[in-house]
């Protein structure tokens, strides 16, 4: 059949907007909603039209268990339709952008361990939450894994022939795939992203923490493989803070505990404030005018006793009260502290990708958007740097009082950035930016997006990895000076 263009109907209801490989972002013409679909080229017609039937008789048998796994984790994408066009088979599912683990490592290289273990939770944690609602993949490989703009990896390609066959488990079986054979295929991709090999390339595990965990999740025999849950807390173990535990597979179904634990706190403090009021001394009929129309306080006697009357009454005046409330987003600004790391960026338009300040994370976090926090004291126009790169984030709350948050971004090597060329041949980059590697539509006055390539200790080291490296670099100064960063145009 002909390549698919833009503006091109699939199954009668997605419209093409933009492709990137084999995939395309797409206009739910039904919804007015963009989603990802993505194609794959079957055997013959009717091997993808019995793949569409086979999805459709287990729609409604596994629509329960399919979004529960949906709310649990939002690593995990599974196919809302298959649509068959003779023999191509559409895969469509939320709106998910990145790169593929596969182009990264073909374009960047081996990953780090610093960067492939968080991936590797990320996925861990994403099977682990599938194979809980009894659902196998049966396809994982460095294909249907997704790297996200924000720095987060998903897993992708459920009910879809998308995964490489290369990264299958010994014993795979197309028509029953296992939870066992999810683990030892996202071993041997974990394994293609520390190394760059292809599987059968070479089998010996990496060094370090994670090498140890894809040996053990490659063994030959699945009965002694971990579970998705296993490896999840086996590679969090060496962390300082206790991982969170993600059930193993049961028909239960989770409950929120938060909401109750709320409403019986605000009980309890209602029966403090009945029994406070009700132990008021009243006895005093001395009492002056100019008492009277004073603030009255009452302090509690250990040692006394109250002897409950339902006769007794009190009659609530609305003269005694006041509300008062409270600026969350002004709390959260000043409960930030010097010296943590906030996982931020700007959208090119000058705008935070949050109103509130998040939870901080490690400040070696492997996401696009990191900043450090220098200090939470300075007034905007003094959060400057000898290399510019501090930029202030500031809020004023109900109080009056103007809170800044002074930042540096801390450089992370492959993601990527928006930027400006100019007429002259130059860039102009959006420092505080991230950005999608591969997005087109632009905001403001960008016109481009530059990638990381790396990031030197020396500023005044190359950006070229060897003297027969022809690509074309730009760098910037971070850190006061003291590193230089390096980007180009991703491949």
């Amino acid at each position: 059949m002909a390549q698919p263009q833009e503006g091109d109907l699939v199954g009668g209801r997605y419209r093409l907007l933009r492709a990137s490989g084999a995939r395309w972002r797409a206009r739910d013409e039904d919804s007015g909603e963009q989603v990802s679909l993505e194609r794959t080229r079957v055997s013959s017609a009717q091997d993808a039209a019995d793949r569409v039937a086979a999805f459709d008789r287990r729609r409604t048998e596994h629509a329960r268990r399919r979004a529960a796994a949906q709310r649990s984790s939002a690593n995990l994408v599974l196919a809302d339709e298959l649509v068959a066009d003779q023999d191509v088979l559409w895969s469509v599912t939320r709106l998910v952008e990145g790169r593929t683990l596969e182009e990264d490592v073909a374009a960047y290289g081996p990953v780090p361990e610093t960067t492939a273990t968080p991936i590797a939770e990320d996925l861990l944690r994403a099977l682990a939450v599938a194979h809980r609602e009894g659902i196998a993949h049966g396809g994982v490989s460095p294909q249907v894994v997704r790297l996200t703009g924000s720095g987060e990896a998903v897993l992708t390609g459920f009910d879809t022939p998308l995964g490489d066959p290369a990264y299958r488990a010994p014993e795979h079986d197309e028509e029953a795939p296992t939870a066992a054979g999810d683990v030892h295929a996202l071993g041997t991709t974990l394994q293609h992203a520390l190394t760059g090999r292809q599987p059968g390339q070479a089998d010996d595990a990496p060094a370090g923490e994670l090498g140890r965990l894809i040996a053990r999740m490659r063994g030959a025999d699945p009965a002694r493989r971990p579970s998705a849950a296993e490896a999840l807390r086996l590679l969090q173990a060496p962390a300082a803070e206790p991982p969170a535990t993600i059930a193993e597979p049961t028909e239960t179904t989770p409950y929120r505990v938060l909401p109750v634990v709320g409403v019986l706190v605000a009980i309890g403090l209602l029966l403090v404030s009945i029994i406070g009021i009700s132990q008021v001394d009243t006895s005093d009929d001395s009492t002056s005018d100019s008492d009277e129309a004073s603030t009255t306080t009452s302090s509690y006697d250990s040692t006394s006793s109250y002897d409950w009357d339902e006769s007794d009454s009190y009659e609530y005046d609305s003269t005694e009260t006041t509300t008062s409330t409270t600026d969350s987003t002004e709390e959260a600004f000043e409960d930030v502290e010097e010296g943590s790391c906030l996982p931020v960026y700007q959208d090119g338009e000058g705008e935070w990708n949050t109103s509130t300040p998040p939870d901080a994370v490690p400040c070696n976090d492997k996401t696009a958007g990191v900043f450090k926090v220098i200090s939470t004291s300075l007034d905007s126009s003094e959060c400057t740097s000898g290399s510019s790169d501090y930029v202030p984030w500031s809020y004023t709350g109900d109080s009056g009082y103007t809170t800044t948050l002074c930042l540096d971004r801390v450089w992370v090597p492959r993601y990527c950035v928006l930027a400006e060329t100019t007429p002259d041949g130059g860039v102009q980059i959006g420092t505080t930016t991230a950005v999608d590697c591969d997005e087109t539509e632009l905001p403001g006055h960008y016109n481009t997006v530059l990638v990381v390539s790396s990031v030197k200790n020396d500023p005044n080291a190359s950006c070229a990895s060897s003297s027969s490296d022809t690509t074309r670099y730009f760098s910037l100064p971070a850190d006061e000076g003291a590193s230089l960063v390096c980007l180009t145009f991703p491949a």
